[in-house]
């Protein structure tokens, strides 16, 4: 197909085309004319994981590169490819040095993960996202430790292996690295409203029980 038929089926303009392909996010087609090539399926699927890591995943151009580059090496574990797309969705924080609090809550987050046997990456963003909140959560006078969350831990641990062996299950990694990307933004998304909506389950069921 030509360039523009691969607009039309990929819902992708054939300016952006262009730019993925000068970024080197997209390989180029075959050649047919000093002026014209022809793509392929692998083109519409290549452009469809383009788009889903920046509109879903709200990956940066150099995070895309990064990320299409652990999918492409063959070399390069399931594992690894699932956590450049993790670690895209976020940044390790490294404008300004953590407050006491927080690295006291990142200790915490550390021993926390150990004693759960969940082995996570040096450079992972979510320890210390995570430290940062239970950081901001107590200084708003809530008494949280980390095993508050022990429950949800469980919970989503058990969605996880679903979701994962789930994408693993794909026919390729394009396949399996796109639907790890989905499948966690959005449930990501749904398990915040299931929450949202149970707190204001629970506030009117407060609210209107029966006064003794």
């Amino acid at each position: 197909m030509k360039v523009s038929e691969l607009s039309q089926r990929s819902g992708v303009s054939v300016a952006s085309i262009k730019y993925y392909l000068r970024e080197g996010l997209l390989t180029g087609g075959v050649q047919t004319a000093t002026n014209q090539a022809v793509y392929s399926e692998q083109h519409i699927r290549r452009l469809r994981l383009i788009r889903s890591l920046i509109d879903i995943g709200g990956l940066s151009i150099s995070h895309v590169r990064a990320t299409l580059a652990a999918v492409d090496d063959e070399l390069m574990p399931m594992h690894g490819a699932f956590g450049a797309v993790m670690h895209g969705l976020d940044e390790v924080p490294t404008d300004t040095r953590p407050t006491a609090d927080i690295e006291t809550a990142y200790g915490e987050v550390q021993e926390w993960l150990s004693s759960r046997g969940w082995h996570i990456e040096p450079g992972a963003p979510a320890p210390h996202r995570l430290a940062e909140l239970v950081a901001t959560l107590r200084r708003f006078d809530f008494p949280t430790t980390l095993t508050d969350f022990d429950s949800v831990a469980e919970m989503v641990e058990r969605t996880a292996q679903i979701e994962v062996e789930y994408a693993r299950a794909m026919p390729d990694r394009t396949s399996a690295v796109e639907t790890m990307l989905i499948g966690t933004v959005i449930l990501e998304r749904a398990i915040v409203e299931v929450r949202r909506l149970a707190l204001e389950a629970v506030s009117s069921r407060i609210d209107n029980a029966p006064r003794t």
